[in-house]
């Protein structure tokens, strides 16, 4: 339109027309901010299964008899994502025990699926379980392994920092998965080792699998709080944990 057919216009269909203008601009803004909230989620995608398609060219040596056989036709592996529902857990920070144990073990479960490995979790939403019902549903999976995830909490000493595993006492093969545990996650997360001690939890106690109960970490420490709510060090925890299981499995 030219100048004078411009002012040939009313000023109601002036303003008409700058508010069509202004709805076309916002409607421009917000596809842009659709396309980049696209992008990123398909950045992240990419990521986690980039990360994970090398468990398709790593072989890993198991340990002789210490290593975990599978009872069926594939391996069946559980996972315990710790507290749940009015059971939040410790906090610290941004950080909420029962999200955080369940987004490593959410991530866990994708990575060992995509490698052709059953997973089945305790708990899958937020829902409190008790100790008795979780044991009771592992057992009844007929899992060949179970990993338990939680977070560490020292109350009288925010510094204390690092992952710990523990392993149902007794059993040589459960020590020998929280070994292989330990050692990866703490390569892949860059946490601090805190070592494999055998644990006195219902979880590894009432359980008829080899199993582990790994803290990757301490809420009660603020910087390692903050690293347990980001999703990229979940991921690298989660990561760690895959290749432990990984490392104790007999697939021969």
């Amino acid at each position: 339109m030219d100048t004078k057919e411009k002012n040939q216009l009313t000023p109601e269909q002036r303003r008409r027309r700058a508010e069509l203008r202004k709805r076309k601009q916002r409607e421009l803004q917000r596809k842009k901010r659709r396309k980049k909230l696209l992008i990123g989620a398909g950045i992240a995608v990419c990521v986690l299964v980039l990360a994970f398609s090398i468990f398709q060219v790593i072989q890993f040596i198991g340990n002789g008899s210490e290593t975990i056989s599978a009872r069926g036709e594939t391996f069946v592996i559980a996972l315990d994502p710790g507290h749940g529902g009015e059971d939040t857990g410790m906090t610290g920070g941004e950080a909420v025990e029962k999200d955080v144990d369940l987004k490593i073990c959410s991530k866990l479960k994708i990575m060992l699926e995509s490698q052709g490995y059953q997973v089945v979790m305790t708990r899958g939403d937020d829902t409190r379980l008790s100790k008795e019902e979780r044991a009771s549903l592992a057992n009844a999976s007929g899992a060949d392994l179970l990993v338990s995830v939680h977070c560490n909490y020292a109350e009288t000493d925010t510094e204390l920092t690092g992952a710990v595993s523990c392993y149902q006492d007794g059993s040589k093969k459960s020590r020998t998965l929280a070994e292989n545990i330990q050692e990866r996650l703490t390569e892949e997360s860059g946490a601090a080792d805190g070592g494999c001690e055998a644990g006195d939890y219902t979880i590894l106690n009432d359980t008829e699998m080899p199993a582990v109960l790994v803290q990757p970490g301490y809420l009660s420490n603020e910087t390692e709080a903050a690293k347990l709510a980001d999703d990229s060090y979940q991921n690298d925890v989660a990561k760690g944990i895959a290749y432990g299981i990984l490392a104790s499995l007999d697939r021969g």
